[in-house]
């Protein structure tokens, strides 16, 4: 089975379970729903378009805590946020733009300590 054909079923356990490496499948309940077979890991995935662009949103790994049924609900819930007006993904693409505290060590370091350290 390759990977463009499109799979449209309703996700069960037993779906994840037999899925093969670079599988997806779309779930017949809710639209962009879905889950993804990578080499190591399953994966559930909603697929949703946000003024024009299209956002693929990563939900989470199979296995503790995302089931089927929780990752179901999550999807419905980004899509409920897609309809209040509101990007689900900005969210994670701010995450990955914020600063982490060993770039802000850095920085003090050099600008702040040894500009300002006597000789």
């Amino acid at each position: 089975m390759s990977t463009a054909q499109n799979n449209q079923r309703k996700i069960t356990k037993r779906t994840v379970d037999a899925l093969k490496p670079g599988q997806i499948v779309w779930d017949a309940e809710v639209k962009g729903f879905g889950v993804r077979r990578q080499r190591v890991a399953k994966v559930y995935i909603l697929k949703t378009r946000v003024g024009g662009r299209q956002r693929w949103i990563k939900i989470g790994r199979h296995g503790s805590p995302w089931t089927v049924e929780t990752a179901r609900a999550k999807a419905l819930s980004l899509l409920g946020e897609k309809a209040a007006g509101r990007d689900p993904a900005q969210a994670r693409d701010a995450e990955k733009n914020q600063r982490i505290v060993k770039d802000l060590i850095t920085e003090f370091l050099t600008d702040h300590v040894k500009a300002k350290r006597k000789a």
